[in-house]
């Protein structure tokens, strides 16, 4: 069994033979690994596919985020100027969004009026045909997230507290972006997977997110629960006291951050969907030895009472873009050593 139909399996709940495992994220590192530049990724598509497929076609990884580093891309279709800056994954050079008329206005969205979208689709299509027994999971920024992206940070924390209507309508642009890029991607048949990261989600108070956020993310998954993908939700930060809701998004997968263990988060999940996660991407995978990496991977799975049930062992966020190759192996490798 080739590791997309045995992702696939776990997440519909059937152990595996071995510990599922993956490097979440890893665009950028990917990307500085084979020297190439984000912005040059219209220009050639192919090339990027290829280098990728090298990169993570030598490393046994079950799961490639493609598009990772690459999730503000869609907002060129609704008029964002991208921006690029070294050693950063590209943001939007100005905020789209000052009022909430502004988020109700784009209410219809074509992605295909984003070019760096459309190559990174190519990219994705020639990827697919490059490794065809990976399981590949497209990435996009969660709901709160994009309004993060799309606003100005001190207005949108206003907001917050001010106006719970404004957050609301943000987040269903957001939405509305995230569901733009997968659909011709699901349409197609590339993909496997997709997976949202809306870290910015535990900056906000609880009831907020219960109340309007985490409708908006369900919202997202539900268009896809019938369409033959699996859904990933990503939190990173302060997750502690919103790990108890994530559930209820509707996805099949919760990739944590290390404010909890993978025991405490199974424990309280049961069977109802799979855990990712969690050693220390800082720490552990960019900064630790080969020693420390088996330590924490030990120490994670040791929490689990089935590791080959509804878990794969995952970094806790995206891959520095400065990790060195040897660290991503040894991480991997101590899958097969615990």
């Amino acid at each position: 069994m080739h590791a997309r139909e045995a992702i696939t399996q776990l997440l519909q709940g059937t152990p595996s033979d071995r510990l599922a495992r993956a490097i979440f994220g890893g665009g950028r590192w990917a990307y500085k690994q084979a020297g190439l530049r984000i912005e040059d990724l219209d220009k050639s598509p192919d090339r990027f596919a290829d280098a990728l497929a090298n990169i993570f076609g030598a490393l046994d990884t079950d799961i490639v985020f493609v598009g990772s580093g690459l999730n503000t891309f869609p907002a060129e279709a609704i008029g964002g100027e991208l921006s690029f800056r070294e050693g950063q994954a590209p943001l939007l050079a100005h905020p789209l969004i000052q009022k909430t008329e502004d988020a109700k206005f784009l209410d219809s969205i074509n992605i295909n009026d984003s070019p760096q979208s459309h190559a990174l689709i190519e990219m994705i299509t020639r990827l697919r045909q490059q490794l065809p027994d990976r399981f590949l999971c497209a990435t996009s920024w969660g709901p709160f997230t994009w309004g993060m992206i799309l606003c100005d940070w001190n207005l949108l924390q206003d907001k917050t507290v001010t106006d719970q209507e404004f957050i609301r309508e943000v987040c269903e642009l957001g939405v509305r972006i995230s569901a733009a890029f997968f659909n011709p991607l699901v349409d197609q048949g590339l993909i496997n997977g997709i997976v949202i990261s809306d870290g910015a989600a535990t900056l906000i108070p609880l009831d907020l997110y219960q109340d309007t956020v985490l409708p908006c993310e369900r919202k997202l998954f539900d268009l896809f629960k019938n369409r033959g993908v699996s859904r990933f939700l990503h939190q990173c930060g302060n997750i502690r006291s919103q790990y108890a809701l994530y559930p209820d998004t509707g996805a099949d997968c919760i990739s944590l951050d290390s404010g909890v263990t993978v025991g405490e988060a199974t424990a309280l999940y049961g069977q109802r969907l799979t855990v990712g996660g969690n050693v220390d991407v800082i720490k552990t995978v960019f900064g630790g030895t080969s020693e420390q990496i088996r330590d924490a991977v030990s120490e994670c799975v040791a929490g689990l009472s089935r590791p080959f049930q509804r878990f794969i062992l995952m970094p806790s966020c995206d891959l520095p873009p400065d990790t060195t190759l040897a660290n991503v192996k040894a991480f991997l490798a101590c899958a097969d050593q615990v």
